[in-house]
């Protein structure tokens, strides 16, 4: 119970510290809906722990702190006149934006990731109905929306 109590607590006394660790997910695709949003959270923070990109990310969060602060601290002293002038600003500048927009060019955004891990289930039948993912020790390209319980 103390190891679990330390284990969930951290320097700026976030009792489930991997909430504010920000790993990249969404339960937004297909397959995604029951999956434990929290657990995955809380095991890619444990298992990132002490690597250079754990590290990397503490730096960053860090700063982005400092940063909201002074955000805070100049907004906290705006006055009221500052608040009716930004929005004249903006809508000025808007009409300036539209004329230089640029939609001669299509983007295309295409989401291979079933794709990827359906193809390596064709390649290795024994990983059907199983989670898995597709990539190296540094970087998961692709996952299955396979749900382990």
């Amino acid at each position: 119970m103390e190891k679990e109590k330390n284990e969930s607590s951290s320097a700026n006394g976030n009792p489930k510290p991997w909430q504010s660790y920000h790993t990249v997910y969404t339960n937004a695709k297909a397959g995604m809906d029951g999956v434990d949003k929290e657990k995955v959270q809380r095991v890619v923070y444990e298992m990132s722990k002490g690597s250079k990109y754990f590290e990397n990310e503490e730096r960053k969060e860090a700063f982005i702190r400092q940063k909201i602060e002074h955000m805070r601290a100049r907004c906290a002293k705006l006055t009221p006149h500052d608040i009716s002038h930004y929005p004249k600003v903006a809508d000025n500048r808007v009409p300036e934006l539209e004329a230089t927009r640029d939609l001669s060019r299509t983007w295309l955004h295409v989401d291979m990731d079933a794709f990827y891990a359906a193809v390596e289930t064709l390649s290795d039948p024994s990983l059907k109905g199983k989670p898995m993912a597709v990539g190296g020790m540094s970087m998961i390209s692709t996952a299955n929306y396979e749900i382990s319980f």
